[in-house]
């Protein structure tokens, strides 16, 4: 199962290439901030994208001339989906919590 819509996932594809490679900024990164949002907002997303999108090699997503359409309407909707896939997260923590658990009783 996904986690991320295709029009998340196409944002983050050139946003995370801008994250981690040089200069750091881009028209994606530009967009990100034009909404009001840091990198730590939507960082919980960013998890989600490595989940759904995972490295093949060293770099990140793509470069872009232009961003792709800004995914959530507002500051606001993106703040709360990364809320949601942050408890998604927490849930996925606490799964391999108990497995370990699991695992150190029988050894």
């Amino acid at each position: 199962m996904r986690l991320l819509t295709p029009e998340e996932t196409r944002f983050l594809d050139v946003f995370l290439h801008e994250a981690t490679t040089a200069p750091f900024t881009g028209p994606a990164t530009n967009a990100l901030h034009q909404h009001g949002l840091e990198y730590g907002d939507i960082s919980y997303i960013a998890w989600a994208y490595e989940q759904d999108t995972p490295r093949t090699g060293f770099v990140v997503g793509r470069a872009a001339e232009v961003a792709p359409p800004f995914p959530w309407p507002d500051r606001l909707s993106a703040m709360r989906r990364s809320q949601e896939i942050q408890r998604i997260w927490e849930q996925r923590q606490q799964v391999e919590s108990v497995g370990q658990n699991e695992r150190a009783r029988c050894q």
